[in-house]
């Protein structure tokens, strides 16, 4: 007896030997957990599933390491039934590994129980089912792929067997017809209910070649779905063999509506395009990148007096005037390089004989939907008698813009000179009767001589201002008149001679600085009477205090003589009267005499020659005049 169990126990270590042995070995994932699910044992595979050893997991939870989305499925599908003693079924979930990533377990959970059937512990078995998972992920994903190209691309597949009469609809067919799948289909169902009439013949004829001789056929015809929608569909047949004898066929249905539709619409586009093109009373070109006709109507070829085959071996480079190579070229560039779509602009070629032909081009972009040029269609429009009659009308107003002006002038002139002998005679004839009042009131010869003496020298300035406008009036009625090249010193001490009482009394301080351009060719009549006006206009709006400083400069800019004055006097406001202040018979301060006469004349005698003037004031601190004078020595009227 003795014998006996001591036989029986060395068996039992045997076995506890042989199951630790496969445990050990085992190249599934052998663990044992508590109720709980924590850790006991593990196998040593582990470590080539997961990358932990096994003395790393021993105390962890599993829940630790399942993917969060999977772990409520374990829980009721596995662990809660293993708990409380019930069957179980295998389940599948991500679990994580060392480095991070996941592996597929499909494991089987199995409860232990004591003698007393309650659970105190769970054994697990996993095993690696990464590789299937992907692969059924992936046989899913390429299903539901070939599902929505199969909707998306309207093409369904079809099976006729000839041996039982049956045919199949894939979902997809069904779809298209529009037809209840719950319904099936039969051959005769489909010829009759929805085969369209017209073409139901050019059906059965490619079905009997298929059937007769194992041709492969695909043709376009109509069908008539189940809300009596006539459609297009592509229809190809294949035959299929067994034991070298066809028993069936099988293929394709695609819905071709939509395309045969864009199909029309693009051939009757074109045939619109070709009818516009060839019938067009205007040039139509079609060139490629290069400049090079592609395509050109009638119209352009009769335009430039080409016949069109002759036009087609050059460019439009060829044929335009060399003048004009550039123009459009960069607009051209611009679209070639997809800048821009389209350009207009006008232009001349040269006709076959010879002569000019003026057109207007509107060219524009076809291009790929990627965007690549495929051609510029251009409009060319004859715009020859147009440009003609334009240029006609151009001379006409031009020549009446001429005697406009030249009208305009004359009124000026006129006005400036009845201007000039007013004011600039005014002073010296009332200075005269005066004089003459004086010399009749003179008591003594020596009173007489001296008012005699004021009389001649008086008397002799304005016979010098009388002869200097008639000198003028008689050069004016010349066609040109010639200036003279004059110092802008010497003309300004004669203006300033006449104010030195003026400038005594005021205690003015005079600053001339001509030493920048000291001289110009221009009318000496003009150029004093515009010191003497300025000059007049800073004497007579001066400030009290400070004593009066007005200062006169000459220098070149941009080529012209600039004259500037500038004085410490009242200022004007130009917020409230800078529109006014060269205006006739304007004037911006109330306690000085003055008829508004001196800048009004200025200007017209600097505008006269083709010069500016300008102006800068402050009120109460002085105004600054900045005149450019006409270079030119000789001015027309």
């Amino acid at each position: 007896m003795e014998e006996r169990t001591g036989q029986e126990k060395i068996k039992l270590d045997q076995n506890q030997d042989l199951y630790q042995i496969l445990i050990e070995t085992s190249r599934e994932l052998i663990c044992l957990h508590d109720p709980e699910g924590i850790y006991l044992y593990v196998n040593p595979i582990i470590e080539t599933l997961t990358g932990f050893k096994p003395e790393e997991m021993l105390g962890r939870n599993p829940y630790d390491f399942i993917h969060p989305d999977d772990r409520e499925r374990i829980i009721i599908d596995s662990h809660n039934p293993a708990k409380e003693g019930r069957p179980t079924v295998a389940t599948q979930y991500r679990f994580l590994k060392k480095d991070g990533d996941y592996v597929w377990f499909q494991t089987l959970t199995q409860p232990i129980k004591n003698k007393e059937g309650i659970v105190t512990y769970l054994n697990t078995t996993s095993r690696d089912v990464t590789d299937q998972v992907r692969l059924t992920e992936s046989l899913q994903q390429e299903k539901k792929f070939s599902s929505i190209m199969a909707e998306l691309a309207k093409v369904g597949a079809w099976e006729s067997n000839i041996e039982t009469g049956s045919l199949y609809w894939s979902s997809e067919i069904y779809r298209i017809l529009e037809r209840d799948p719950s319904l099936g289909i039969d051959r005769d169902t489909v010829y009759q209910k929805y085969s369209y009439s017209e073409d139901m013949e050019k059906l059965r004829e490619n079905n009997l070649r298929v059937y007769q001789k194992g041709e492969t056929y695909s043709v376009e015809h109509r069908m008539v779905t189940e809300t009596g929608r006539v459609i297009w569909v592509r229809t190809q047949g294949k035959p299929a063999y067994s034991d070298g004898r066809i028993v069936g066929v099988y293929g394709a249905m695609q819905d071709i509506t939509l395309s045969k539709l864009v199909e029309e619409e693009i051939r009757l586009s074109e045939k619109k395009f070709s009818e516009a093109f060839h019938s067009s009373g205007n040039g139509i070109i079609l060139l490629d990148k290069n400049g090079h006709f592609l395509e050109l109507n009638q119209s352009f070829a009769k335009m430039l007096g080409y016949e069109p085959d002759e036009l087609l071996f050059k460019s439009f480079q060829d044929v335009t005037h060399p003048e004009d190579l550039n123009i459009g070229a960069e607009a051209f560039r611009k679209i070639i390089d997809g800048e821009r779509n389209g350009a207009q602009f006008a232009k001349r070629y040269i006709h076959k004989k010879g002569h000019i032909v003026w057109v207007f081009i509107t060219g524009v972009a076809v291009r790929k939907d990627s965007g690549e040029l495929m051609f510029i269609v251009a409009q060319i429009q004859d715009i020859s008698r147009k440009r003609i009659l334009e240029n006609i009308l151009r001379e006409k107003n031009a020549r009446l813009r001429s005697v406009g002006t030249h009208l305009k002038e004359r009124i000026s002139q006129l006005e400036e000179f009845n201007q000039i002998v007013s004011h600039n005679m005014r002073s010296p004839i009332g200075n005269i009767s005066t004089l003459v009042k004086f010399l009749e009131e003179a008591e003594t010869e020596e009173e007489k001589v001296e008012y005699m003496d004021y009389l001649k020298t008086t008397s002799d300035q304005l016979l010098k201002t009388l002869n200097e406008i008639v000198e003028v009036i008689k050069i004016r009625q010349s066609p040109k008149v010639v200036s003279e090249e004059i110092l802008f010193e010497s003309v300004f001490s004669r203006v300033k001679a006449m104010f030195l009482g003026q400038i005594l009394e005021c205690d003015a301080e005079i600053i001339a600085d001509f030493s920048e351009s000291p001289s110009i060719v221009y009318p000496p009549v003009y150029l004093e009477s515009i010191f003497l006006n300025l000059l007049s206009n800073s004497l007579k709006y001066r400030c009290e205090s400070p004593h009066p400083v007005i200062r006169f400069r000459t220098y070149w800019s941009h080529g012209n003589h600039v004259l500037e004055v500038q004085d410490n006097g009242l200022g004007i406001d130009l917020n409230k009267h800078g529109d006014q202040i060269f205006k006739l018979h304007k004037r911006f301060h109330r306690n000085t005499d003055g008829r508004g006469l001196g800048l009004f004349m200025t200007k017209n005698q600097i505008e006269s020659l083709g010069g500016e003037i300008h102006v800068e004031s402050t009120p109460g601190q002085g105004t600054k005049f900045i005149i450019h004078l006409s270079k030119a020595n000789e001015f027309a009227i």
